[in-house]
């Protein structure tokens, strides 16, 4: 009874759902805010959800019916009653329309990697036309906030991903007419991350020359940059989703993403780093000499760091949750010096957006 490919709208508003199949007969639900993974037996759907926009984990199990579904869930992945509500309407637009309306991937200073793959995957069945205006319109969101440079590495990773699902003829569907890296280069008219390029030091971490000629670490590099103080960083990290104060803490985060990237990809064309060095400059985040400041004032703010490093980390074609590396990288501690190896092997850092 489910309906793959068409879109649900939710609660009655305007966010809306979409479900897909997956690996292995899962089922995929990507909707606004996140997205969900289950199996379905039935008419009945169970999995876990990860909510991006509150970095919320759980439980949800979701029922479908002729004209929608209802579904309850819950946070966390322990066992247990499920509280909150969910209703879905089947409102019959399948993303294969050629009537789908490209002002319906609104681009925002929340749109974040999930959001970004979520609107490839709607419009990898669209026609050239509609995937070019995606495109032009995400240059025209990278230009007037270039703190969401690191975006462009992500829709290319994804790209990447979609043309190899068609390749290997488990997705429908083509990538002709999104923009290519060299083509957002040319756009850009520069090579866009060259100013976001910072240096690294095995025994300073992570800095950057600032006009005295002194190494700033990164994290005070970004405040002096967006010209606010470590307390207004967590002022505006611990306060409400989508306040106007929360607004310091997303516009960090995303410069640090773009930073970072940029500075790991240009640390591997230095030759006088090797992967371990590497590897502790992608964890220099959780390193930086305010962290512990930041940390006992504040509640999951390494846990939003970690996250950041893994978006970064899938820029460069490295998801670091894939079973396939659970052996070798563990879990909460993962050894990034074999990281920065499997990037080295594959190259993935090669982009024409880097001034080398």
């Amino acid at each position: 009874m489910i309906q793959l490919k068409t879109v649900y709208s939710i609660d009655n508003g305007p966010n809306s759902i979409i479900f897909t199949e997956g690996k292995k007969d899962s089922i995929t639900g990507t909707h606004n805010d996140g997205t969900f993974t289950g199996f379905i037996e039935g008419n009945v759907l169970k999995g876990t959800f990860h909510n991006t926009k509150v970095n919320a984990s759980g439980l949800i199990e979701v029922t479908f019916h002729e004209s929608g579904f209802e579904a309850k869930w819950k946070n966390g992945m322990e066992p247990g009653p499920m509280r909150g509500k969910w209703v879905g309407k089947l409102n019959g637009d399948s993303i294969k329309s050629e009537s789908t309306k490209i002002s319906s991937f609104e681009l925002n200073i929340y749109t974040g990697n999930d959001e970004i793959s979520e609107i490839l995957d709607q419009l990898v069945a669209q026609s050239p036309e509609i995937k070019e205006e995606f495109s032009k319109q995400l240059l025209d969101f990278v230009r007037e906030n270039q703190e969401f440079l690191w975006l462009l590495p992500a829709y290319f990773q994804k790209l990447y991903q979609l043309d190899w699902l068609i390749d290997d003829g488990e997705l429908d569907g083509d990538i002709n007419g999104f923009y290519s890296d060299s083509q957002f280069a040319d756009e850009m008219s520069t090579r866009i991350f060259s100013k976001q390029c910072m240096y690294f030091d095995s025994q300073s971490s992570l800095f950057a020359w600032n006009e005295e000629d002194d190494k700033v670490s990164l994290f005070n590099l970004i405040l002096e940059d967006m010209g606010i103080t470590l307390e207004e960083l967590i002022l505006s990290y611990n306060s409400d989703y989508k306040s106007s104060e929360k607004i310091h803490f997303i516009k960090f985060i995303n410069i640090l993403r773009t930073v970072l990237y940029a500075s790991i990809v240009r640390a591997f064309y230095s030759e006088e780093l090797d992967n371990e060095d590497i590897g502790y400059l992608i964890i220099s985040p959780l390193e930086d000499e305010n962290i512990y400041t930041i940390e006992a004032e504040t509640s999951g703010f390494g846990d939003a760091l970690a996250w950041a490093i893994e978006d970064v980390l899938y820029c460069l074609r490295v998801n670091v949750n894939n079973e396939d590396y659970d052996e070798d990288w563990g879990n909460y501690s993962k050894n990034y010096e074999k990281i920065a190896e499997t990037i080295n092997d594959q190259e993935s850092y090669n982009n024409p957006l880097i001034e080398i």
